[in-house]
């Protein structure tokens, strides 16, 4: 049977009387719009309701049951002046939340229309939540809404476009209720790293003293704390990669002090000059500086690689021995491997390899030293394999420290992506220890204060040697480069002496030629000499003899090099090497000085080596070695 008109108004009335005593009873909004946020909770909404319903029951009973018709109006009017003054606070109080709604809520609701097409504008507008402080924006999803066609994209946008600033997402698809909450993207705090750290800052000493033995500060972070590594364990050897201008120097000076604070042995080798030179003297430190001399330096490394012999030996005897630390310091890594093959290939005998045997010590040194508490820091301008003689070192150095670096270094120190933009800043590295990374400003002061400080605390915390098998070998005698060295003409009767005022200042006392065999007198521009027989100039002093007629002046020496001297020789039967006299040249300080010329090469006289040597030049005799006749010479001179 078709239901009525009037049957469909009576059950439409009946759903809506249900809905709006449902909603009222529970605390929901009359309307179809979602409450203002801000307001009154929901219980509250509740009890002011249930208030109200048993005020209207009692006014009824009062004015129909009982017929008090004048107590339920005073009781309407008391309430009525109490509660017209308190909804008219808030009213305007609801006026913030009101415009909330009408210039966010409802907008914002709108626009979500191509976003969640399968829901209405009410079921939209119930399903934006952001409260009056904008702290989060909440809102609602459908089931089985998984942001397709770049939807998430878009909402992201909508918050940001209609809030400001940026935000963050949390989506919740897998559980009901189905939302996505929004919150504004925390900003990121930018730490930088100091651009200057003093070394005698008062947190630097305090981050000095909470050192452990072994453990030592390498600079400060972008937290501005104190970046300390152990030299034991699983980094004992450490390499820099540092290019020019980068703040080896103040790291290594930085080092060495605290090591002298630890009272550490040092041996360090230096063809720079520079770098730790300003330790010398210092107790403890050995240093090996002096590039003309890098036989020294050799002696240096094969003195700690036995030192580290030694030890292990005396380890494996008594496993519980513990040893002082001593440490390598090997700077300008890259120089000093070129300087070494060099001087290896020109003083290696006959028969020896041609690889430098000098990595072989360091080798050692690097694979059995951690164990008797023997390192190694090797600092270079670019860490290559081919630096470290091609042994498979680089990957020992289990600390690695890079700075002023480019792309190409690290791919092939480190390898790993994406490439960090180096920061050339003097003293700023690149601390890296397998898969950190860390920005350091390496601590600085002068060399001056390092090495009073370093006096200072040798003197107050001593220093012993008792871990030591062996001494420390002995440096040879500093070598002039030959254009510094300055003395007289070579083979003058009466060498005439050289201006005072001609001579470098820095070169006062370095070279005194009252010293030096009179083979290697040489000058720079002598000036003519005075005639023998002319009168003293202030008139006193007995007459000099007539001048004898002019003689033609003798034909300066023939410059040659060496291999041509040697040839020379050869042709007077006189068995002499080149290779011989380079290594002479190198090694022995006494060697006759050359002359540079135009071309970059330094050229010889032959009686200067004659002299050097005493062979007798034009003559025919039959020589083995000029090693065996310069020492036959010199056995006949200490007979004498």
């Amino acid at each position: 049977m078709a239901q009525s008109q009037l049957d469909k108004q009576i059950e439409e009335g009946v759903e809506t009387a249900a809905m709006f005593i449902g909603r009222f009873l529970g605390g929901a909004p009359l309307s179809d719009q979602p409450r203002a946020p801000g307001g009154l909770p929901r219980w509250q909404h509740v009890l002011l309701r249930l208030v109200l319903l048993a005020w209207a029951g009692w006014a009824a009973w009062m004015w129909w049951g009982v017929g008090n018709h004048e107590k339920v109006i005073w009781a309407s009017a008391g309430a009525a002046g109490v509660l017209i003054p308190v909804m008219i606070v808030l009213y305007i109080r609801g006026g913030a939340r009101r415009r909330h709604m009408q210039t966010l809520v409802v907008p914002m609701s709108l626009a979500l229309k191509e976003v969640i097409p399968a829901w209405d504008d009410a079921q939209r507008l119930k399903a934006v939540t952001i409260p009056l402080d904008r702290s989060f924006v909440k809102i609602s999803l459908p089931d089985g809404w998984h942001g397709q066609d770049g939807h998430k994209d878009i909402l992201r946008d909508l918050v940001s476009a209609r809030l400001g600033g940026r935000w963050q997402a949390e989506w919740n698809l897998k559980r009901y209720p189905f939302h996505v909450l929004f919150q504004p993207a925390k900003e990121k705090v930018v730490l930088e790293v100091p651009d200057r750290v003093d070394f005698f800052a008062p947190e630097v000493q305090e981050a000095i003293s909470r050192c452990a033995p072994g453990e030592l500060v390498l600079g400060f972070d972008e937290r501005k704390q104190a970046l300390t590594k152990h030299m034991t364990g699983e980094t004992p050897m450490w390499g820099l990669s540092v290019g020019s201008g980068g703040g080896k120097s103040s790291f290594l000076q930085m080092i060495i002090t605290q090591l002298v604070a630890q009272r550490a042995t040092v041996v360090g080798v230096d063809v720079k000059q520079s770098s730790i030179s300003c330790f010398e003297g210092v107790q403890g430190v050995h240093l090996y500086t002096d590039p003309g001399n890098i036989g020294d330096m050799r002696s240096g490394i094969n003195w700690v690689a036995r030192e580290v012999e030694a030890r292990n030996y005396l380890k494996k005897k008594d496993p519980n021995k513990e040893f002082d630390r001593l440490t390598l310091i090997l700077e300008e890594g890259n120089e000093f491997g070129d300087a070494s093959k060099e001087w290896w290939n020109e003083n290696k005998e006959k028969g020896e390899p041609a690889a430098d045997p000098m990595w072989s010590d360091i080798a050692s040194i690097m694979r059995m030293g951690r164990h008797v508490n023997v390192t190694i820091i090797g600092v270079f301008q670019d860490l290559r394999e081919s630096a470290v003689g091609n042994r498979g070192l680089r990957n020992m150095f289990r600390l690695l420290m890079l700075g002023n670096f480019n792309a190409n270094q690290w791919k092939m120190i480190v390898n790993t992506s994406p490439v960090p933009e180096s920061v050339d800043k003097p003293g700023r590295m690149l601390v890296v220890e397998g898969n950190r990374r860390v920005w350091i400003q390496v601590p600085y002061a002068s060399p001056e204060a390092f090495r009073d400080h370093a006096m200072k605390l040798r003197r107050e915390r001593g220093y012993s040697t008792k871990d030591l098998y062996g001494g420390a070998p002995a440096k040879s005698k500093e070598r002039l480069p030959s254009l510094l060295q300055v003395s007289t003409p070579l083979f003058t009767k009466d060498p005439a002496p050289v201006e005072a005022d001609s001579r470098p200042p820095e070169l006062e006392g370095a070279a005194d030629d009252a010293d030096r065999p009179e083979q290697e007198r040489f000058t720079i521009g002598a000036g003519a000499h005075e005639d023998a027989g002319e009168a003293a100039s202030d008139g006193t002093g007995p007459a000099a003899p007539a001048p004898k007629e002019a003689q033609p002046p003798a034909p300066a020496p023939e410059l040659l090099t060496l291999a041509e001297i040697a040839r020379r020789f050869q042709e007077q039967g006189v068995e002499m090497n080149a290779n011989t006299l380079r290594s002479h040249k190198s090694r022995k300080a006494d060697f006759p000085v050359g002359q540079m010329q135009d071309d970059g090469k330094e050229r010889f006289t032959m009686p200067a080596i004659a002299a050097y040597y005493d062979i007798p030049l034009g003559a025919s005799q039959t020589r083995s070695d000029p090693e065996n006749a310069a020492g036959e010479n010199r056995q006949e001179e200490s007979a004498a």
